[in-house]
């Protein structure tokens, strides 16, 4: 059985730099896999979700099968409709984080990539985050929340890029105004998965320029400067506390750069050189993506079965097994820039399934196949990294790039007008978990979407009322602490801004 540590209250992830670190210092690797998305009709009706049946694969992963793993990437959750504490706390005792969704398929949470900026975002999706993310941050074990995923995967969505940026935007300030307020003790990293593509605003270019430029524009700050960073209050172990601080490692509206690839679709591959001589797809991605300012992730790795091995018959699988060779390659070779993958998946397309007997039912388990044997395999070869201090990392910080020049790259060789988005509308410097403001927020059109709408509410008046308790008793309880004077100091609870004083 693999070795098992539950995860605690210190052992939250957090970002510094382009790499993400326990509260220790140890580094942390993602070593993951997709979870399964249960049946659409399943997922409709509260009363649909089965903890145990989640809970179940990964006890099957984990301790079954012994899969060195430590992460999973949900698709569809709605925490705002569902509590999911008993499958959240069930993984923090199998040792395993999750990577959520900060948007939903449908209803209040959806981010329109069809609608051009401003109109991709609006007050509801913001509402549906910020009640999401008070849920999440409940647990430990939770590691980012993805603000969106594959959005920008044309040349009409590129026009909804700002929308991403306003609101991750949003969110960090808005959980930067939760710890100040200490009704939470950590921020949640936020994360965008983007699509390993060669097309951006209509041009066609090579992908790892796409890609470059893809991560430049959502990490980019004004002259350089950069948004807001998480980072760990040092000064204070004893609370555990986690906040926002504008310092000189940049400041990014978002923390961790996801790529969803399909590449590596080669046994006879390596890192430098693909099969035909040609310098190898990991080794071009990570030299163009290397100076990046945030930890990058392989939000989806894994080649298409129907794909692999195709320049090699004679190794060839009827099944089209893949080796998963690239496994260590991330964890060592890329780890400069790469902080881990999520393996592809274990039911989804049936291109990429790693377990057979799909599509999953949302109750029982799957059978594993070769291809979950060399995904195992390859595992048990990496092990985890330490570092004796963030500071032997600071080497490795780059920060963003000035957000004008990244703008003009965009046109220069695409064509590409993108929306300002300091002229985007920010829904956190009105809202307010603790009055009644969001009772203005007009709900979407359809019946479905104003009830999903209303939960939403109701979730976000109930959390008022409870971190108005709490931290009226915090206060009471810090009241002489170094802790309480340092934050009752910061401008009487303002804070400054690029986006103004919240």
């Amino acid at each position: 059985m693999a070795n098992i540590t539950p995860i605690g209250i210190d052992d939250a992830i957090h970002v510094r730099g382009k790499h993400l670190y326990k509260r220790d210092g140890t580094q942390f690797t993602v070593k993951g896999i997709a979870f399964p998305t249960p049946p659409v009709n399943y997922m409709r009706s509260s009363a649909g979700y089965d903890a145990k049946a989640w809970l179940a694969i990964l006890h099957q992963l984990r301790v079954d099968l012994a899969l060195d793993f430590n992460t999973i990437r949900l698709y569809r959750i709605n925490p705002v409709q569902v509590n999911y504490n008993e499958f959240f706390e069930g993984a923090a005792q199998l040792g395993i984080y999750v990577i959520v969704p900060l948007t939903t398929a449908n209803g209040v949470g959806v981010l329109d990539r069809t609608l051009p900026a401003p109109t991709c975002y609006n007050r509801n999706l913001f509402a549906y985050g910020a009640s999401a993310i008070v849920e999440y941050l409940q647990h430990p074990n939770v590691l980012a929340g993805m603000v969106g995923n594959e959005v920008m995967n044309d040349e009409e969505a590129w026009q909804a890029a700002p929308c991403i940026r306003a609101y991750a935007r949003d969110l960090k300030l808005f959980m930067d105004r939760m710890v100040d307020e200490n009704t939470t003790n950590r921020t949640l990293p936020l994360i965008y998965a983007s699509q390993d593509s060669s097309v951006i605003g209509g041009a066609e270019m090579d992908k790892n320029q796409v890609m470059k430029l893809t991560a430049d524009y959502l990490t980019c700050a004004e002259n350089g400067k950069g948004t807001l960073v998480a980072d760990v209050a040092n000064n204070e172990p004893e609370h555990g506390l986690q906040h926002f601080e504008e310092n000189r490692f940049g400041q990014s509206p978002l923390d961790i750069i996801g790529i969803n690839v399909e590449s590596w679709c080669s046994s006879t591959q390596n890192f430098l050189h693909n099969p035909d001589g040609t310098p190898g797809s990991y080794f071009s991605l990570h030299e163009a993506l290397k100076n990046t300012s945030v930890p990058i992730i392989f939000t989806e790795m894994g080649c298409p079965h129907s794909q692999f091995d195709r320049d090699d018959l004679k190794r060839r699988t009827p099944e089209g097994t893949r080796d998963w060779a690239q496994v260590p390659i991330v964890v060592n070779e890329m780890a400069d820039s790469w902080s881990g993958f999520i393996a592809y998946a274990y039911d989804g397309p049936k291109d990429f399934d790693i377990m057979s007997g799909g599509p999953w039912n949302g109750i029982d388990t799957l059978t594993p196949t070769n291809d979950f044997y060399n995904l195992k395999k390859q595992l048990d070869k990496v092990s985890s990294k330490k570092v004796h201090s963030v500071n032997e990392s600071e080497d490795d910080i780059f920060l963003p790039r000035p957000c004008a020049e990244v703008e003009s790259d965009l046109l220069s060789c695409c064509d590409l007008r993108i929306f300002n988005d300091d002229l985007m509308q920010s829904y956190q410097k009105t809202f307010n978990l603790q009055d009644e403001q969001a009772n203005n927020i007009q709900p979407a059109s359809g019946s479905n979407q104003t009830n999903n709408f209303w939960q939403a509410i109701v979730v976000l008046s109930a959390c008022a009322l409870y971190l108005t308790v709490r931290r009226i008793c915090r206060l009471v309880s810090l009241r002489h602490s170094s802790t309480h004077d340092r934050w009752s100091g910061r401008n009487n609870g303002e804070i400054e801004t690029k986006y103004g004083a919240i």
